[in-house]
């Protein structure tokens, strides 16, 4: 009867499942030492990034034409933003799946940003196809949509093509923006997000926003198979560059879908105060802050040892400027 009686509080000491505790329930469901722990790793992570952040926006101001450095700031905040969400997601817990929606549509504004800085390095558009040369080809089934684009596996690259890349990229902003509206408007009417299912509404828009990700990952990948194919930057580090933005995108949202997946079946269950999801979105953002963290200093090195375009970049940039005027 002992027993019983113990398993019958414990399952009813457990919130329901798919919620988010408050900040007391948090730190009741994560003890003293635990609460302390995640509040001050987030913070230095935050303040570590930030520092760096401010050092490379006064770098850029010094050393790089005007015309790039909104793009390079949006591209290098990336890091100080992810552990700028961390904290807040640990501090307000009850605020995550708002947050979450709100970094889905700040990440998709990096990663169109990066490709507008894509061409800037290349000089603008026409730069870029003059230094293709003469019919230009490439592979376009490129992950992660390669399977779907069999039919482009050795296509022109054209002026046409690298706009619709563009607005393929673009879009994500919008899709993301208006999965956040629809997340919002669940929300007011008290249908909150919980484990994956189809009788969940937020897993329904949650797919369109990931779909609309793939796509425009697929669009980012283009840019860097143009650069690896014909090798236009050389020396300037943009593998390295490509692959630590890449990196951080690809773990935030590859981790985030596995703790769902897992929260979802039970694999993750919860404990006294804290949800399964709740535990997820903890693990979560402990593993964010050391992947932001190193990947953070690693992003630092490259665009502080490499924060220039080649010359010939900044002439063919400075070309492109006097002909619009």
């Amino acid at each position: 009867m002992t027993d019983h009686h113990s398993v019958n509080e414990y399952n009813h000491s457990c919130p329901h499942e798919g919620t988010f505790p408050t900040m007391s329930q948090f730190q009741l469901g994560m003890g003293t030492s635990g609460t302390v722990g995640l509040y001050v790793t987030s913070i230095m992570v935050c303040l570590v990034n930030a520092t760096m952040f401010a050092i490379l926006i006064r770098k850029f101001l010094r050393e790089v034409p005007e015309r790039q450095v909104p793009d390079l700031c949006w591209v290098t905040s990336l890091f100080t933003a992810i552990s700028f969400f961390t904290v807040l997601m640990i501090y307000m817990p009850r605020s995550t799946e708002f947050l979450l929606g709100a970094y889905r549509v700040y990440e998709a504004m990096v990663i169109g940003r990066f490709v507008e800085l894509n061409l800037l390095w290349h000089g603008g558009e026409k730069e870029l196809m003059r230094g293709l040369g003469e019919n230009p080809r490439m592979r376009f089934n490129l992950p992660p949509c390669c399977c779907c684009l069999l039919c482009l596996k050795n296509s022109l690259v054209t002026r046409d093509r690298v706009k619709m890349v563009r607005l393929v990229v673009g879009q994500m902003v919008y899709i993301q923006l208006f999965v956040l509206f629809l997340q919002l408007v669940f929300q007011f009417n008290d249908i909150h997000d919980g484990p994956l299912s189809l009788s969940n509404p937020h897993t329904y828009v949650k797919f369109a926003g990931r779909i609309s990700f793939l796509f425009g990952f697929w669009g980012l990948f283009v840019f860097f198979k143009i650069e690896h194919t014909f090798k236009l930057l050389n020396g300037f580090r943009y593998v390295e560059k490509f692959t630590v933005m890449k990196l951080i995108l690809v773990l935030f949202l590859v981790q985030e879908t596995i703790i769902e997946g897992l929260a979802s079946r039970g694999i993750i269950s919860c404990i006294p105060h804290l949800s399964g999801l709740a535990r997820g979105s903890i693990i979560n953002c402990c593993m964010v802050m050391v992947e932001a963290f190193i990947l953070g200093v690693v992003n630092f090195y490259l665009y502080n040892r490499h924060p220039k375009v080649l010359e010939k970049n900044k002439r063919s940039l400075k070309n492109e400027m006097e002909m619009e005027n």
